[in-house]
């Protein structure tokens, strides 16, 4: 039976038999059936009056306790940001303690003027120009200053400034969130430095591969390759080219004579010469052992000509002023045929310094 039935009934019966007790006192028809029936319902009385004693009353039903907000100081600490606010009006300056975290300052060091000036002898002016510069931004911009902090030196801090403005426009705050990001802009750098060395390294391995170690000039593989690019711009634009090819006279004497340490100055002593005639946007390379060529995109024949004697006298001129063995070259040239590749241009130049060669050497020849 529920509780709240039990309790009704033990209530009723009591009421009941004291009642009753009253009823048959009052006749007087039994006189000792009063005092039964008055214990008896106090006997219930008391039970009811028992049982109602060890029942607890229920608790009160507690609004739920409200969460308590975070700690913002504790937020700003785990977060590693400081608060900086700026009146544009007056010039006042106001941050949090975090920030003096931060800029490495004493708890709760005031911004006044000389604090500035020390924490920031070039980076206030910075601060200074950007917000300026912000004054009627309505959303968020970032400032970057950079700061002396007594302990790690030069810092660079980077914030998200908000320009708080009155009713009627003008701004009355600006509010900043700071944080210290030299680490990121240091690992930054050294990812970029990584980068470039990378470029750089792959740039040195491609020249190399392409380079004559010998003279500096380029190799056979890039001659050709530049060749091939040099007829195919020739061909779009219409315009003439011409390729020089020549060869030391008697080089295998000079070897034999002076030895193969004479012979290899005498090659890097050409390297050079070939190097100061060479114009802009013309391609010199070694493709032999002692045999040369020389690109030369807008030359006709007449230019052509012109352009290998000056280079044969350079040549013997500039051997026999140097401290290598003096040596003359034979060159032979072509212009750019209608039906020319880079394997038949070259082979008509190669061909016209043979021609030199059979007649005489230290001379130039035309290709037929």
């Amino acid at each position: 039976m529920p509780t709240s039935r039990v309790d009704t009934a033990l209530l009723a019966t009591a009421w009941l038999l004291v009642c009753a007790a009253s009823v048959t006192l009052a006749a007087a028809r039994l006189a000792g059936a009063p005092l039964w029936l008055m214990l008896t319902a106090l006997v219930v009385l008391g039970a009811f009056i028992q049982r109602h004693a060890k029942r607890k009353p229920a608790p009160a039903v507690c609004p739920p306790r409200p969460q308590q907000p975070l700690n913002t100081s504790l937020a700003d600490e785990l977060a590693g940001i400081g608060r900086w606010s700026f009146d544009p009006a007056t010039g006042r300056h106001r941050w949090s303690r975090e920030f003096c975290r931060i800029a490495g300052l004493p708890p709760m060091t005031a911004p006044e003027a000389k604090c500035l000036q020390e924490l920031m002898p070039q980076g206030l002016q910075q601060m200074q120009v950007t917000l300026a510069a912000h004054a009627q931004d309505r959303e968020t911009y970032a400032v970057e200053f950079e700061i002396e902090n007594p302990q790690f030196g030069t810092r660079l801090l980077r914030a998200r400034a908000r320009n708080i403005f009155s009713p009627e426009g003008i701004c009355e705050q600006v509010l900043m969130v700071v944080r210290d990001v030299t680490e990121e802009y240091s690992q930054v750098a050294l990812i970029e430095e990584a980068r470039a060395a990378a470029v750089r390294e792959a740039e040195e391995a491609r020249r190399e591969a392409n380079t004559d170690a010998l003279t500096g000039l380029a190799n056979r593989r890039s001659a050709m390759q530049a060749l091939d690019r040099a007829i195919m711009r020739a061909r779009q634009s219409g315009e003439p080219l011409a390729l020089l090819v020549f060869d030391i006279d008697h080089f295998k004497a000079v070897n034999d004579t002076h030895g193969h340490t004479q012979g290899d100055l005498v090659l890097s002593e050409i390297g050079r010469i070939i190097q100061r005639q060479k114009r802009d946007g013309q391609f010199a390379a070694r493709v032999g052992g002692e045999e040369f060529l020389m690109i030369l995109p807008g030359a006709d024949g007449r230019a052509a000509s012109a352009a290998a004697e000056r280079l044969r006298l350079a040549i013997d001129h500039g051997t026999q002023s140097s401290d290598a063995p003096r040596v003359t070259v034979s060159v032979g040239h072509a212009a750019l045929g209608p039906g020319d590749t880079s394997l038949t241009l070259f082979a008509r130049a190669d061909e016209a310094l043979y021609a030199a060669k059979r007649g005489g050497r230290n001379q130039v020849r035309l290709a037929a």
